[in-house]
């Protein structure tokens, strides 16, 4: 039988006949929402509000029959077409909120694609702000200018017009993209990417599974991402960082926030707010692709009754390990196999994205950290085959209550943010990263800080090595490197910590050139040391390359720098490599990586208020090899426009001795 609708004025049943007239319409219009890709009809900047053009993207996918997914796929352009325009959501939790969606989507539309493939991403901004698209974890190999970082490798894409993509992808796993751009990631500006290779990966569809589902984790902010920064600029945020209001579960919250939100924040209890749903046949075996996408949460997944088999970290592929849950921070995925439970005296069973409260600095009364979504047992894939069929179920069973099954008593959040036991992760054997870290070339040091400075107000900004990151306006540094754009003559960026620019690069950047020569053409490895004296842990991300983490360390007392003599302590084998870590809190993390990709390559803090306020640097790797045909005239024109508009993008710091300083959204 059919539950009852939960609405604010009472509780509605339907008789037998009603129930199926319900099902013949909803099935319907179902079946017609999942064949119409929602685009705005005009390219104008304002807010809509969304009525039957927005959707949560949580449709179901069966990977069994994917037209991507296929051995003789032959290699080719994969297109696709992001219509970025902000509008009026209240879908995810009951509280109505300006979000930048594409093509009307919330997540955004998954990408999906075959190794050797061409993606090719055409962006038109209907924004009345400038936007940008990364593509995070893919190496760019040969396509620098296409890694997304405006003031590094292009200019913003302007309001009102276009920008196009091309990337060659030459690796495989479980990727995600989003803007770069100001603070439009948390707003709503993201998806899944996912290339598949069916040669080379180990574990493979149909035969090691049954079946996958992406798992797209977020933390959920009621008022605009940008009104939250300026907060946290603010001499009122002392310094703490924005707690989000809600988590979500492929763009859903388990239930509204209507008993528990602030005034501020009007919230609508509707049959439109119902948890994520998932469908898993007893006694088959699903692959959760799982991504956080949080701005600010590291979350720790889990699903009652069932085992975790990790077999993915980021994109690279591990041996087959067991856990009952994995904390995952900001920018992180992981894949796990999950055998659906052949029998049990439950049909309905709690997946759980728990958010560690413990790197909060202050409680938020209207979030409910235990995030939620519900897995449907099945006894047979009838109702899964037919789609149509099996998204009715969905959106009607998510109104009944919590599944009645109980979390693994061994979870345990972690007093601090942190990874995942990294013992607990081995390369494939025999596979590419099967073979010890390589000696290293090169030593980096740097030393990572949020600072309250007196000449700014007291406001947070980010350090890396007393440097906070400011773009340049109309000159990002791969054109700068490159001679197409000149620093000197563009609108300079005062710099935040007051030093004194000494490279050509304008605003406050810190870049560490690496050299490709006849000596070393397979690169030079570097080993990053990277000192953390904050409170709080930070999840650092390298563009256009992968890490492996040979040591980390958190001190009890003290501030928990590197010495030579931990250098006798470095896990030198079986390391998987990432391109997302952790830096644990008041304590180190040493990496290496090989520089053997040609470009310049942000490193820098995932978690979203932190990069917004300048925790970056960047990588110079192999200039003098580039060649400047890689910058598009489409992408000198974006420039262009961003010079003509010149100091109008410049925005007042938060102190009183400056006017202008920090850029304006991007």
């Amino acid at each position: 039988m059919l539950s009852a609708y939960a609405r604010r004025s009472g509780h509605y049943r339907f008789s037998g006949n009603q129930r199926i007239a319900l099902l013949f319409f909803v099935t319907a219009t179902v079946a017609i929402l999942l064949l119409v890709v929602p685009v705005p009809s005009t390219r104008a900047t304002s807010t809509a509000v969304c009525q039957t053009s927005c959707h949560i993207n949580d449709r179901e996918e069966l990977m069994s029959t994917h037209p991507y997914y296929t051995e003789n796929a032959d290699k080719k352009i994969r297109e696709y077409t992001f219509e970025v325009a902000r509008q009026v959501l209240s879908f995810p939790d009951g509280v109505a909120k300006s979000m930048v969606l594409v093509n009307g989507y919330f997540p955004g539309p998954t990408i999906r694609a075959n190794k050797g493939d061409t993606l090719v991403v055409h962006v038109n901004n209907h924004l009345n702000e400038s936007t940008s698209l990364h593509f995070h974890g893919l190496h760019q190999r040969g396509t620098n200018s296409m890694d997304g970082v405006p003031g590094v490798t292009q200019c913003g894409i302007p309001p009102g017009k276009s920008f196009t993509y091309s990337i060659k992808l030459t690796q495989s796993g479980t990727f995600w993209w989003h803007s770069h751009s100001a603070t439009q990631r948390i707003d709503g500006m993201a998806g899944a990417l996912v290339v598949h290779d069916v040669v080379e990966e180990k574990y493979q569809l149909g035969r090691d599974y049954d079946d996958e589902v992406i798992i797209l984790l977020q933390d959920y902010y009621h008022a605009p991402g940008e009104e939250m920064f300026k907060w946290y600029l603010s001499r009122s945020s002392a310094g703490l960082e924005p707690v989000p209001d809600n988590g979500l579960v492929n763009g859903r919250a388990f239930s509204d926030v209507c008993s528990r939100t602030h005034e501020l924040y009007p919230c609508t209890s509707t049959a439109d707010v119902r948890s994520a749903q998932f469908s898993f046949v007893r006694g088959k075996k699903y692959r959760l692709r799982v991504i956080n996408a949080a701005a600010f949460a590291e979350i720790n997944i889990s699903l009652d009754r069932h085992v975790l088999t990790v077999i993915e970290a980021d994109t690279a592929e591990t041996e087959p390990t067991d856990v009952h849950f994995a904390p995952i921070a900001p920018g992180q995925r992981y894949s796990f196999l999950v055998t659906a439970e052949t029998s049990g005296p439950v049909a309905q069973v709690t997946l759980r994205a728990d958010m560690n409260t413990n790197c909060f600095n202050y409680r938020n009364p209207t979030l409910d950290p235990e995030v939620r979504a519900v897995v449907n047992l099945v006894d047979d894939s009838a109702t899964i085959a037919n789609r149509a069929s099996s998204r009715l179920r969905s959106l009607l069973l998510a109104r009944r209550s919590e599944p009645e099954s109980q979390r693994w008593d061994d979870i345990l959040l972690p007093e601090f943010c942190r990874d995942l036991d990294a013992s607990l992760l081995v390369p494939v054997s025999g596979g590419p990263h099967s073979d010890p870290v390589p000696a290293f070339d090169e030593r980096v040091q740097v030393w990572t800080k949020t600072l309250k400075l007196e000449r700014v107000n007291l406001a947070p900004f980010g350090f890396i090595n007393r440097t906070s990151f400011l773009p340049a306006i109309g000159a990002p540094n791969l054109h700068v490197a490159l001679g197409l754009a000149d620093a000197a003559t563009t609108v300079r960026v005062p710099t935040v910590g007051g030093k004194k620019n000494t490279e050509p690069w304008g605003g406050d950047q810190l870049i560490v050139p690496i050299s490709m020569n006849d000596d070393n053409k397979g690169g030079k490895v570097i080993e990053l040391v990277i000192h953390n004296p904050d409170e709080s842990a930070h999840p650092f991300h390298l563009h256009g390359h992968d890490m492996w983490l040979v040591r980390t360390f958190s001190a009890h007392a003290g501030l928990g720098g590197w010495k030579q003599k931990y250098k006798s302590e470095y896990v030198l084998a079986n390391v998987v490599p990432r391109d997302t870590i952790m830096v644990p809190r008041l304590g180190h993390a040493v990496v290496r990586f090989v520089a053997d990709n040609p470009g310049i390559w942000v490193f820098h803090c995932h978690i979203l208020w932190h990069l917004r306020a300048g925790m970056m640097m960047q990588f110079a790797v192999g200039l003098d090899t580039l060649d400047g045909g890689i910058v598009t005239s489409e992408m000198l024109q974006q420039c262009s426009i961003e010079r003509e508009l010149g100091e109008k993008l410049l925005a007042p710091l938060p102190g009183d001795e400056f006017r202008k300083g920090m850029i304006a959204p991007t």
